[in-house]
């Protein structure tokens, strides 16, 4: 994701620091906010802003008008509906149990790894190839304390660990059956459907589906299954993905998996 570095209006000294710091790492440019508006900065310079805010939590402002920051809202729909004893085909096609290890290689804003870490009780890391959504959400962890009927899940928040990297290269360096889960979400092929959640992430997100060496690595690391999560018919696109067997879900979603 291309972005320039910028901060809220009235800015720290902290704010303004972090904003510096974070515009190396990510080698961009870092703007002073002054009287600059949102807009006008993203005309000036043609990329996506990221926004230092108040405890250093980030926001990124899209070309195309939508803010993606770290909420926990579609973890929070599918928390409490498999409290309640709904289905939850993810943890289904898993067959995770309390106790398992799970590698997701596509984090993103962390939806599936928080529910993973809920239900097994262990750390969980969740690998993100982009720097932009990997910081937002690394902060997001931290900062983030649950309230209300989500606070039953606040633990799972501390044992999600995001790594910044490519998956592929992260999995070559695992020793065999390190984990029992290898968990994969690449952004949908074709979606066919609009979720406002969802949308500012679908913007900026990579869209990298799962290579066969990718797959073939994940099966080497992983000592129970490999899950792959996909909008229905995407199996049939891709001839190394048949000897998988499907989870169904809800809507168009459904899951792949392999057991090893």
């Amino acid at each position: 994701m291309e972005v320039v570095v910028t901060t809220d209006r009235k800015p720290t000294p902290e704010m303004v620091e972090e904003a510096k710091k974070l515009s190396e790492k990510l080698k961009t440019v870092y703007v002073k906010r002054r009287h600059n508006t949102i807009e006008s900065i993203k005309k000036r310079f043609g990329k996506n802003v990221l926004v230092v805010g108040k405890d250093l939590l980030l926001t990124v402002h899209t070309l195309s008008g939508n803010k993606l920051f770290f909420h926990p809202g579609l973890f929070k729909i599918r928390l409490l509906n498999y409290l309640s004893g709904g289905k939850e085909s993810m943890i289904s096609a898993m067959e995770l149990k309390e106790g398992d290890t799970v590698l997701d290689c596509n984090l993103g804003l962390a939806q599936d790894a928080l529910l993973s870490a809920f239900v097994s009780k262990r750390e969980v890391v969740g690998v993100e190839k982009d720097p932009v959504i990997y910081e937002i959400v690394r902060r997001g962890l931290k900062k983030y304390r649950p309230e209300g009927r989500l606070k039953v899940a606040e633990f799972a928040f501390d044992l999600v660990k995001p790594v910044c990297g490519d998956n592929y290269e992260f999995l070559k360096q695992l020793p065999d059956k390190s984990y029992d889960i290898v968990y994969f979400s690449p952004m949908f092929i074709k979606p066919k459907w609009h979720c406002s959640v969802m949308a500012p992430f679908r913007e900026v997100a990579v869209k990298d589906f799962v290579s066969p060496q990718t797959l073939k690595e994940a099966e080497r690391v992983a000592r129970k299954r490999v899950v792959i999560k996909v909008n229905r018919g995407v199996k049939e696109l891709f001839p190394f993905l048949s000897d998988y067997r499907v989870q169904t879900s809800a809507g168009h979603v459904e899951y792949l998996f392999k057991i090893l």
